[in-house]
C-alpha cells in the first residue's frame, strides 16, 4: 500500500443505485478498517437514489457545487460548499446535484462498507 498517491492515479467508480457519479476511493478498509474515504463527483443532474446503510454512519462535506440532500422524511435541502451532512446508520438519503457545476463531496463512512459491484470506469 503506498502512503502518498495522487488522486488521479486511483481508480475510478460509480457506486450501484447512483447517476452521473465518478467516485474515487481516498481511503480504504485496508488502510485501518474503522472507516472508508471517497471523493465524490456529480455531475449536474447527477444523483444518489434513495438508499440506507444499516450499520454505517456516513458523513457527507460539500466541497463545491450545489446539491439538494433529502434525509428520511424530511422535505429536501440546499446544500452548497461547507455544508456538513451527517447520516447516521439506517436513514435513508438521497443526494441530487442541482447546480451547473459538477458537485465534489468528500464522504466518509465509519465502519467502512462491505464490498459492492461497484462499476470501474477509465
Amino acid at each position: 500500500m503506498k502512503l502518498i498517491e495522487r488522486v488521479d492515479d486511483l481508480p475510478v467508480y460509480a457506486p450501484p443505485g447512483h447517476s452521473g457519479t465518478r467516485n474515487v476511493r481516498l481511503v480504504d478498509r485496508d488502510f485501518c478498517g474503522r472507516l472508508e474515504m471517497v471523493l465524490g463527483r456529480l455531475e449536474p443532474g447527477g444523483r444518489a437514489e434513495a438508499h440506507a446503510h444499516p450499520d454505517h454512519h456516513q458523513v457527507i462535506y460539500v466541497v463545491a457545487g450545489e446539491a439538494e440532500v433529502r434525509l428520511g422524511d424530511d422535505p429536501p435541502a440546499a446544500c452548497g460548499p461547507g455544508t456538513v451532512i451527517r447520516i447516521p446508520p439506517g436513514l435513508v438519503h438521497e443526494v441530487r446535484a442541482t447546480g451547473a457545476v459538477t458537485l465534489e463531496l468528500i464522504v466518509l463512512y465509519s465502519p467502512p462498507l462491505p464490498p459492492r459491484d461497484d462499476v470501474l470506469l477509465d
